[in-house]
């Protein structure tokens, strides 16, 4: 029961994890100075993991209406059934990956100033990136070796769900889970000690005089970091220990792995946004000018000469004739408006030539 009803929530927080990542990415898109880049590069990488959202709530939406739930089936079959899957397993290590790098670049700042102002160009960049994307592919290829190891072994079955720890292997799945687990702790046990050397370097000018960026931005890229490494940390740990308190047969250790990823993709994924907005002041300026572009006063300014008179005539010419454009021959021959020294009510006449 509480299965079905996940997966019915599953589209869902998959379409809100597609939809905060692409926000992301269309506010971020030309940030890519300094290591800004990497709010791009998780922007994809949640990008990835709401396509998988997606899929594997569709897919458990089809099997439990159409199809049969208790039906076993080989751990290979469900590669191929079940997209979502082989995603899991690459923007898994893609996000620890990210994790690492950025907290390294972070760290490489704070030590070398100098050097790092005059060559982070040329490691932080896309092309890092794509190498972390065929890093991580290469990672999740152990995920394969038992569902393809199973391939004709007709004594392994699994669900035709295709829960993820059971399509994995369960060996091979407390291996992954612990390096998810303990990856963003030791993540932010880095940011620590860049804590501890950037307070070093700052409380004497001559060892912070050659500081090649600027404080704020540091303390911004430093609070983006330590949060989602902080956030992914909790996501994966409290329901690990809820679990962990659950007894033998309950359905929440069947659908483990969802918990532990909803968990993720709520708090981490889906209010990445929320932190952007209220750390990253480009972020802030970017959504302003996005969303205020065509918000603004559109007041015209001006009249034209065919515009009705808007408080009717409050002037009057010479020979007495009303004249709300101010002209002295409006009434001689002259195009009204056209011609003369404003008086009082001053405006001014725009004309149009049509052929």
């Amino acid at each position: 029961m509480l299965e079905d009803l996940l997966y019915e929530v599953l589209p869902v927080i998959g379409f809100a994890i597609i939809a905060s990542s692409v926000l992301i990415i269309i506010v971020m898109r030309k940030e890519t100075k300094n290591s800004l880049i990497f709010c791009l590069c998780f922007a994809i990488s949640d990008l990835l993991s709401g396509i998988g959202t997606l899929i594997d709530g569709f897919y458990g939406v089809i099997v439990t209406i159409y199809g049969n739930t208790v039906e076993a089936i080989s751990p290979f079959d469900c590669l191929l059934r079940a997209i979502n899957v082989p995603i899991f397993l690459i923007t898994d290590y893609l996000h620890v990956l990210l994790l690492a790098a950025f907290a390294i670049d972070r760290l490489i700042q704070i030590i070398f100033p100098v050097s790092y102002g005059k060559f982070y160009s040329y490691f932080i960049n896309w092309k890092l990136f794509i190498l972390l994307i065929f890093a991580s592919t290469g990672l999740s290829v152990q995920g394969w070796v038992f569902p393809l190891d199973s391939r004709f072994n007709s004594s392994v079955r699994v669900m035709s769900q295709c829960r993820f720890d059971e399509v994995v292997g369960e060996e091979y799945y407390l291996k992954h889970i612990l390096t998810v687990q303990w990856s963003p702790i030791i993540c932010v046990g880095i940011l620590f000690l860049n804590i501890v050397l950037y307070c070093i370097r700052q409380s004497k000018h001559k060892w912070s005089y050659n500081w090649s960026e600027e404080g704020k931005t540091t303390k911004q890229l430093f609070a983006t970091i330590f949060i989602r490494c902080f956030l992914s940390g909790l996501s994966v740990h409290v329901p690990l220990l809820v679990i962990a308190r659950t007894t033998e047969g309950h359905e929440l250790i069947a659908i483990k792995d969802h918990i532990i990823r909803v968990s993720y993709w709520i708090f981490v994924i889906i209010f990445q946004p929320l932190w952007h907005f209220l750390i990253l002041s480009s972020f802030q300026s970017n959504v302003y000018s996005l969303f205020n572009r065509y918000s603004e006063n559109t007041e015209r300014k001006w009249q034209s000469a065919n515009d009705p008179p808007e408080d009717g005539a409050t002037h009057l010419d010479r020979h007495g004739s009303p004249n709300p454009f101010g002209s002295w021959y409006s009434m001689t021959g002259n195009i009204t408006g056209e011609a003369g020294l404003p008086v009082g009510n001053e405006r001014s006449v725009s004309f149009y030539y049509q052929e």
